[in-house]
């Protein structure tokens, strides 16, 4: 699409006020919202205004019926300060601290998580501040978004026990076997300096290579974006190596079932796959993922540090020599696991059809 095309369209987006907005920075983040679109698409008389700033987002192509889609990168800016909406609804954080400011003819902005991470940690200290309602995925971030709050003097904002929609569908998966002969182990860093392919990918890919496994790496799209030299001579390493591949596939969804062991550093990836897999994690033990340097100003440890090792089992980058001892001590870890996991689960997220229907009603009563 051409400057002069979104230039366009953007003008006649605000033309006119729409009811319910989501914004969705790339085609990844379709899956956070999809249970909430899905359920408010079956309310008679809604549409919905769906703004992607990814070019290859599938759903410029094909998107449910009264879903309206358009591609807006360049504009965002001139977009977000000028928008008209009953509820405009994000996964972005940091509304207002930036470029993306708040318009005044937006009624409620609704931040959603896209992973189950705690609020406070990697997060900015600000991340929520401008935000008039939080759909939470458990109890954990409610108490956090109340004790910021109350520690830096803000607004109290509408606090939704919402759940996490996306391990019910991952659940629905998890007992599915791929057919496939060889294991597969998927490779999903987050993207922090001291991730895992900013720290050891080179001893880890070649450690790797003389297992007898399939490895696929699942680049945070954010490290592809923002380390583009770094990210080619990692994908260099890959093809080097029949054995190895790249996940291109826009959805963790699609990946997650076909693969027997996750390793991780600090992603949120190692939720959706112990929770929704039902399947232990190994972990890296790479330094913390703190875009809050001031966390620990709220005195609640981050569910992502208190639970890891209840998740799967960890190992240090200068031990990586014991790597293959740590892949079977997953195996040994799988027996029962679901079991657990499932009651852990139960305690941690809000996952209900209760919950979601919560989150329905809150958009809903700010629809005029």
């Amino acid at each position: 699409m051409s400057f002069f095309s979104e230039y366009t369209q953007v003008n006649r987006l605000l033309q006119q006020k729409q009811r319910v907005i989501f914004y969705a920075e790339s085609r990844h983040y379709f899956i956070y919202f999809k249970k909430l679109i899905d359920d408010l698409l079956s309310e008679p008389g809604i549409s919905i205004c769906y703004i992607t700033s990814d070019k290859n987002d599938s759903l410029l192509e094909k998107a449910p019926a009264g879903m309206n889609v358009l591609y807006v990168k360049w504009m965002l800016g001139f977009l977000f300060s000028r928008i008209r909406a009953d509820v405009m609804i994000m996964t972005m954080p940091d509304l207002d601290n930036f470029l993306f400011k708040r318009s005044p003819g937006v009624g409620a902005y609704v931040y959603m998580f896209h992973a189950a991470v705690s609020t406070h940690q990697q997060y900015r200290k600000k991340a929520f501040f401008h935000y008039d309602a939080i759909f939470c995925i458990g109890e954990y971030q409610l108490r956090e978004i109340r004790k910021a709050e109350e520690l830096y003097g803000q607004r109290q904002k509408t606090a939704i026990p919402y759940g996490y929609p996306l391990l019910d569908e991952l659940n629905s998966h998890s007992s599915v076997t791929t057919g496939n002969d060889q294991s597969t182990i998927l490779i999903a860093p987050s993207w922090f300096e001291g991730c895992i392919l900013d720290t050891c990918i080179e001893e880890l890919l070649q450690l790797l290579s003389k297992l007898p496994y399939k490895v696929i790496l699942r680049s945070h799209p954010e490290y592809a974006k923002r380390k583009k030299k770094e990210f080619r001579k990692i994908q260099q390493l890959i093809a080097k190596n029949p054995e190895m591949s790249m996940d291109e596939l826009p959805n963790v969804f699609d990946r997650l079932p076909s693969a027997d062991i996750l390793i991780t550093d600090r992603s949120g990836i190692a939720f959706e796959f112990a929770f929704g897999m039902r399947k232990p994690v190994l972990f890296i033990d790479t330094t913390y993922k703190q875009m809050n340097p001031d966390w620990k100003e709220l005195d609640i440890e981050p569910i992502e540090n208190s639970l890891r090792s209840s998740l799967g089992v960890a190992i240090s980058p200068a031990e990586l020599g014991k790597l293959p001892q740590k892949i079977n001590e997953l195996t040994s870890l799988q027996t029962g696991f679901t079991n657990t996991i499932d009651e852990l689960s139960q305690k941690t997220f809000y996952n209900s059809k209760e919950a979601y229907r919560s989150g329905l009603a809150y958009v809903l009563s700010k629809i005029k």
